[in-house]
């Protein structure tokens, strides 16, 4: 995994791995690295990671990330 460095302060390691491997299995369904770089960009907080929420049909747990992305 990679740690954008814009991720700062104390986290919650299980949330973290949870925001991580949305990125991951993004990279893995497009094999493109860019894309498990950008997911990552700002702390999560970026229209990249929203895409993948949407492309892995993760669309029902949307709230609970966008709210993991903002703390």
């Amino acid at each position: 995994a990679i740690l954008d460095q814009s991720c700062k302060g104390i986290f919650d390691r299980e949330l973290f791995k949870k925001l991580d491997r949305v990125c991951d299995d993004c990279y893995n369904l497009y094999r493109k690295p860019y894309v498990a770089i950008d997911c990552r960009r700002g702390c999560y907080q970026n229209l990249v990671f929203r895409q993948c929420i949407q492309d892995l049909q993760l669309m029902d747990d949307l709230d609970e990330y966008a709210n993991a992305v903002q703390v």
